[in-house]
């Protein structure tokens, strides 16, 4: 499809492309950031037994406390049954005795050696069964789902798989990317460029973006304007890949080679050019591989893959990126025809470019502001934002 489309259209497509991933399993640690497809269940009840909330004294309220009988550390067995007018000295995280039914914490007593024993001489506060006594099974009861499929696995979720016994996870699979830069005009960033010349930038860009998004590409390349040489390399990617992310060289110029490339292996594109700035040239072929042609331009770069790219990685790892609505900064006017990809600082101030080459405005973009094009604009309280770093 060679018109341009709009955004909505541009998400269809790319949805109906994308397919359900497959599971691998992998270590705790290996986890994090990942989507869990495997619900994890309680293996007994949480917490397993009545858990002491605070370092003190346990005793019956039926049979207000005069002497220590012991002590109660966190990890001992239950201890014996305790006698009338007694108390255990008890540690936080150790399991409250059935004959107790109270703790109250050593800054609201007063103990006193008499012997070789310790004399409660007076409780400070008033006490009620039960206070400071984490129930049994009132976390979770045996059984109960504690972190439902579909969940981003973040530290908390890999406590409470832990806490379970569970030492791998089902998870789902990441596709296998390939990130592949173009451009004669860019030379390496450690070399000293020509006035005409410039360093590349989008590669290292884009590897950062999918590196804070858990995902490390398997190949990045970075390709000439000459399609003798270029062919190899997007071949090589295309058949190493379920995902291939370009930038450049997708534009109508002479020597914007990556479509005839990549229509040798692939045909023609599903879309090439959606009604936005920046990012008007953007192209994608529903594959297999799923290729994303992002334009040249480092905020053009930037925003598709903010905007397009990121969103469809979610949903290829089993969730949906959920992207929140922001109101409209003050005096905003959108473009006549064009959707607007407005970049947001964290404060939500804008960071409008004078052009999509500009990367220097948007130093600080914390993501873009998808504001539709006038007369369509009409509810300026609701716009979504896509976040470059997205949770």
């Amino acid at each position: 499809m060679d018109d341009p489309i709009t955004p909505a259209e541009a998400d269809a497509i790319i949805a109906s492309s994308l397919w359900q991933p497959a599971t691998d399993r992998v270590s705790l640690v290996e986890a994090v950031g990942r989507t869990l497809t495997r619900a994890i269940h309680a293996d007994r009840d949480l917490p397993p037994y009545a858990r002491a909330m605070m370092d003190g004294v346990a005793f019956s309220s039926s049979s207000p406390p005069h002497w220590i009988q012991g002590l109660h550390a966190a990890g001992d067995p239950p201890p014996t049954a305790l006698s009338a007018e007694h108390a255990w000295e008890i540690m936080t995280g150790a399991c409250v005795p059935a004959d107790c039914d109270t703790v109250v914490p050593y800054e609201d007593i007063t103990l006193e050696p008499q012997g070789e024993e310790l004399q409660i001489l007076q409780i400070l506060e008033t006490y009620e069964p039960g206070q400071y006594i984490h129930p049994t099974g009132s976390d979770a009861l045996s059984g109960e789902v504690l972190v439902p499929a579909d969940r981003i696995i973040g530290p908390a979720e890999i406590a409470i798989a832990a806490s379970v016994g569970l030492t791998e996870l089902e998870v789902a699979a990441r596709p296998r990317i390939a990130l592949i830069s173009s451009g004669d005009e860019a030379i390496p960033v450690a070399d000293h460029p020509q006035p005409w010349q410039i360093r590349r930038s989008n590669g290292p860009m884009l590897e950062a973006l999918l590196r804070r998004a858990s995902h490390v590409p398997r190949l990045v390349r970075h390709v000439p304007d000459d399609a003798d040489v270029a062919r190899d390399d997007l071949h090589d990617a295309l058949a190493q890949s379920d995902l291939v992310i370009l930038c450049g060289g997708i534009s109508k110029g002479k020597r914007d080679l990556i479509r005839p490339l990549l229509e040798e292996k692939l045909g023609p594109p599903a879309f090439h050019g959606v009604f936005q700035r920046p990012g008007k040239p953007l192209a994608f072929w529903s594959g297999p591989p799923l290729v994303f042609a992002l334009p040249g331009n480092p905020v053009s770069v930037l925003a598709t893959f903010t905007r397009y790219v990121l969103p469809a990685l979610s949903q290829l790892e089993g969730s949906d990126l959920q992207v929140p609505t922001r109101p409209s900064p003050p005096e905003l006017q959108p473009l006549p025809h064009l959707t607007w990809l407005l970049a947001l600082d964290a404060a939500g101030n804008p960071l409008p470019p004078r052009n999509s080459g500009d990367f220097v405005s948007i130093s600080g973009a914390a993501g873009f502001l998808e504001v539709p094009p006038a007369p369509d604009c009409t509810d300026r309280l609701h716009l979504r934002f896509f976040s470059c770093s997205p949770s």
